[in-house]
């Protein structure tokens, strides 16, 4: 989309650096008061913010601002206060000594300005939206998870239960088959601090959210586009939460649902005067919420138990320089407790910890000095544990191996009762329970060092940004455990408080421009550029560099023109930005090769005395692993025609080395002694005979109890087979790309009705072309009944499939009427998928086929030409395979299965097992779904200025229609599905005390 954005980003870098020449006039100063509109009383903490400077103010207890160093002359103030109506001023300045008195709306229903939708942010360069309180409310959110319905073509989820874990943020994706880690790369802030998922050694996925509470939270921003370079550790854009600081009242929030329940108190305090003087504010939030997962068993619940402490105030020195202080600490009791139904065992549970406790401490000092403008310090620290604990229920009517060493050799099972500590134990038999926890503690911390220079160079504003951070994150979980070792089944301890932490420092610089070009239009440039170094001590992954340039321009043509287009702009973005890797991808878990070496027959007491030959291997982990990276591409375009406001933007998202599991073989060689062995080779009654087995060599030896008998050697055979080692690696590249657009349509008075049309085009596509290895199960066997000896190296998978295509078109229409004078809004919106395409792939880089097209299901010899739509099974080779005597050496397998067909059949019928088919004939054929709908209804009611009402219905038509499918023909309902929200509503009731 931009040829050289490297160039251009560079070009404004330098012009940064230039020294600044002729002024109009140097900064001049803005102060005020800030009072409320319907009592006139001083508004305090009220923040005032000139335009993208991060010059700022917050009112003191008289109402009374001041902002100093303002080099721009035409500004636009953005005044926000909690309780009261955001507003935006554009101001013309004269040099010296400005004065605007700001007079503030409360927030309520009786206004006309009242939205309950995502807008979108026209004053950044960047595309974003934000979703304020009043939206947060009428929709009725309880899983911050759920704040992606609200963005262009967003879909809402009919049931928010928070007993469901699996739903994460991910923005400009799709659906969770989809290659390239898009929820992982999504980040999450909450004041400023990030709310990540680095240290997790179970999966590479998004943070689950469910532990954090909505009631407290003021404002999200949603950032699709190029995000500043401020912003690192992500590859898919940013989700901010901004939590509530200010004074209030008492706020009492209780909502229902069929299987949720909601509370909430939230108080900011105005703490004690001094004089002219106030120490402060001190925002209190305290919310329990709970889940169940069925009405008809309540006991199987996911419980939130949030408090939330924020304290907030501003100093001045005698130049009366405002200095911010913020600090916040809060935590959650939770987690999910599942009991089992009374007909099935009762003991058996699975109870997981949401623990969570953040600290977050933020100053910024308006410092107005010739060489810097702002600084801006922030450092945090979050904890969390997650400790699992699973009861289950197990039986067995005669003993099984638990196998526990972590030593190479052979070893022989014991009676947990004569060796507790023995390398492998025999189960007990009948039935009983068995209690596991695995235990995951994550730590992150984080120090951030900003500062910001605005000055003026000729006609242009310039805003200089530079900044450091320092982040790390581990985990001081012990891993999987068990408390009663003689239950304990097959298992090794891993503890992840032994793992390294993985530490981050940056640096990143952002110059930007903002240039007039004529009356009423202005070009809007900002570039940047961060630099991270990751380190990892004691590991194999050292120091990691990466760099992340970033690039948004905007042109605003013109505002408030007297035509039919009284606003247009233009803007383009560019950007790459890296993620980190989790500890999942960092540190894979040692492997085990344990393979039978010894079974004697079952004694009379049910007693088996296996013996196991274990091959440990050291963690596969990847020196030459990448980090993976995003590279973004945007333009958009803004409008206002004829009192409809139009954004449109396209974004292309292409993912770079993703981040994917592999397995790595390697042939090892370990000794058999079978039954027929032992029969042929000992003459001990089998009621006196006691088993030892050589840990070095494997030969097993019977002694006879009674000591009549000699000891006696049993032969053995030989087995060849692989030890296998999951390894972390780079996948291919993943492209995203698509149109979101929003139009708000212009009021139509009459009806003190709005509609609100959006939605998106989305287009995923996502091929794997990575070498993996994969060969048959360790039972899988040759003809001979030796193990299985080849290895069969693939394109991507050993799968038919290799990657998929997928298109999707969503269309929402939202009518919303607002009555001012009953003080209540409703809105209803129709959420349509018109197009929902998907096919599975089979292929190279270049588009030839990677499989053969079979005209039977018993075939493995076809065609290879390319995959449209043909109803015709299909069969995919490895691309060459090895075998156990030369495993280095890689041969053709399509070359070598064709000669084996016609020259030795053994080999073929082997080779034979490596071939993968599909299992259907239209599995390769395009899959279009026929069109659906679903219809949401939300009415928000202010009783007076103390209560507020919230009633929604999703589905609330309750659709069951069907939809068809074109790669099978067959219809399917929309009952239950996960293409409409099923029929479900909730009721909130809101107090001010």
């Amino acid at each position: 989309m931009f040829r050289y954005p490297l160039l251009l980003l560079l070009a404004i870098l330098l012009l940064a650096t230039l020294p600044a020449r002729a002024r109009d006039g140097q900064p001049c100063r803005l102060s005020g008061r800030v009072t409320d509109a319907r009592t006139g009383e001083a508004v305090c903490g009220a923040a005032i913010v000139v335009g993208e400077s991060r010059l700022w103010a917050i009112s003191d207890h008289e109402g009374r601002y001041l902002i100093p160093g303002i080099a721009d002359r035409q500004i636009e103030l953005h005044v926000t206060c909690l309780g009261y109506v955001a507003c935006t001023v554009p101001l013309s300045l004269g040099d010296g000594e400005n004065t605007l008195d700001l007079t503030l709306r409360e927030a309520n229903l009786s206004i006309d300005e009242v939205v309950v939708t995502a807008q979108t942010r026209t004053e950044t360069s960047g595309s974003s939206q934000v979703i304020d309180r009043r939206t947060i409310e009428h929709a009725q959110l309880i899983n911050i998870n759920e704040i992606g319905s609200l963005l262009p073509g967003g879909k809402t989820a009919g049931d928010q239960n928070l007993t469901s874990g699996s739903s994460r943020i991910a923005l400009h994706a799709g659906g969770g088959s989809e290659m390239g880690n898009a929820s992982f790369g999504t980040a999450v802030e909450l004041d400023g601090m990030r709310i990540g998922n680095n240290a997790s050694t179970a999966e590479t996925a998004g943070t689950d959210l469910r532990h954090i509470g909505v009631s407290n939270i003021e404002s999200v921003e949603v950032i699709t586009g190029i995000p500043s370079v401020e912003y690192g550790d992500l590859s898919n854009g940013i989700v901010k939460i901004r939590t509530r600081r200010g004074k209030t009242p008492f706020l009492v929030e209780m909502t229902v649902e069929p299987r949720t329940r909601q509370m909430a108190l939230s108080k900011g305090f105005l703490l004690g005067r001094d004089g002219s003087e106030r120490t402060g504010i001190l925002n209190v939030n305290i919310e329990r919420a709970r889940s169940v997962s069925n009405l008809a068993s309540p006991h199987t619940a996911y419980d939130r138990n949030n408090l939330n402490l924020t304290y907030s105030n501003t100093f001045r020195d005698r130049r009366d320089r405002p200095l911010r202080l913020t600090a916040s600490v809060a935590g959650n009791l939770g987690g999910y407790n599942s009991e089992a139904d009374p007909d099935e065992f009762k003991e058996s549970y699975t109870r997981t910890r949401d623990y969570a406790v953040r600290g977050n401490v933020q100053l910024e000092w308006l410092l107005d000095k010739p060489w810097i403008s702002n600084l801006y310090v922030q450092a945090t620290a979050s904890y969390s544990d997650k400790l699992t604990e699973t009861n289950e229920n197990r039986n067995s009517a005669s003993t099984q191996p638990y196998i526990h060493t972590t030593e190479a050799g052979y070893h022989i099972a014991e009676q947990y009762d004569d060796n507790p500590a023995a390398d492998i134990i025999l189960s007990p038999t009948g039935y009983w329970y068995t209690l596991s926890r695995t235990d995951s503690k994550p730590l992150a911390y984080s120090f951030k060092v900003r500062v910001d220079w605005n000055r003026r160079v000729g006609e242009a504003v310039s805003r200089l940004l530079l900044g450091s951070e320092v982040t790390g994150s581990g985990n001081l979980g012990r891993g999987l455990y068990y408390t009663d070792m003689r239950y304990a089944p097959t298992w090794r301890e891993y503890r992840y408080d032994r793992l390294p932490f993985m530490h981050n420092a940056a640096l990143f610089v952002e110059e930007q421009l903002t240039l007039p070009v004529k009356q009423r239009s202005l070009l809007r440039l900002s570039a940047g550029l961060r630099a991270d170094a990751t380190l990892i001590r004691s590991s194999e992954y050292g120091t990691v560099a990466s760099l992340s340039p970033r690039l948004n321009a905007k042109y605003v043509l013109w505002e408030n023109r007297r035509s039919l287009v009284s606003d247009l702009a233009v803007r383009i973005g560019w950007g790459k930005s890296v993620k980190q890797p989790s500890f999942q991808t960092l540190y894979p878990a040692p492997s085990y090769s344990d393979r039978l070496a010894f079974a004697p027959g079952t004694t009379a007491d049910g007693t088996t005395f296996y013996a196991y030959y274990t091959q440990p291997t050291t963690p596969a982990r990847n020196p030459d692993l990448k980090w993976q990276y995003t590279v973004q591409q945007e333009a958009g375009i803004e409008a206002t025609l004829g009192g409809t406001r139009l954004a449109v933007t396209l974004f292309r998202n292409r993912t770079v080395n993703p981040y994917m599991s592999r397995t790595i073989y390697t042939p090892f060689t370990y000794k058999l002694t079978t039954q027929a062995d032992l029969e042929a080779g000992c003459t001990i009654p089998s009621a006196d005979r006691i088993y030892t087995i050589d840990r070095e060599t494997g030969v097993v030896t019977v002694l006879d109890r009674t000591g009549v008998q000699a000891p006696q050697t049993i032969g053995y055979r030989e087995r060849n087979t692989f030890v296998a080692q999951t390894q972390y690696t780079n996948g291919s590249p993943v492209e995203r790309w698509g149109v979101d657009f929003t139009a708000d349509f212009a009021q139509i008075n009459p009806l003190r009705t709005r509609i609100r049309l959006d939605g998106n085009y989305y287009r995923y596509k996502g091929l794997n072309l990575t070498e993996v290895a994969s060969t048959l199960s360790s039972s899988a066997s040759m003809a001979d009944g030796s193990p299985y000896k080849y290895i069969g190296y693939y394109a991507g998978a050993a799968a038919v499939s290799n990657g998929s295509l997928e298109k999707q078109v969503n269309l929402n229409m939202t009518v919303i009427t607002h009555i001012p004078r009953i003080r209540m809004i409703f809105s209803v919106r129709l959420e349509t998928t018109l197009y929902d395409y998907g096919r599975n792939l089979s292929q190279y880089g270049d588009g030839s086929p990677r499989g053969y097209l079979l005209d039977s299901s018993s075939d493995y010899f076809g065609a290879s030409v390319p995959l449209n739509d043909r109803g015709r099974y299909v069969a995919v080779y490895p691309e060459y395979y090895t075998t156990w005597e030369a495993p280095d050496e890689r041969i053709p397998f399509a070359e070598k299965f064709a000669w084996a067909r016609d020259n030795d059949p053994a080999l073929y019928q082997e080779l034979a097992k490596l071939v993968v088919k599909s299992n259907t004939s239209y599995y390769f054929d395009s899959e279009r779904i026929s069109a659906s709908f679903a219809v949401n209804f939300n009415l928000t009611k202010e009783i007076g200025r103390f209560a507020s009402i919230t009633f929604y219905a999703r589905n609330f038509l309750h659709n069951m229609g069907r939809v068809r499918s074109s790669q099978t023909g067959l219809e399917s309902s929309l009952f239950g599905s996960s293409r409409i929200p099923q029929f479900y509503y909730g009721l909130s009731l809101r107090l001010k005390l």
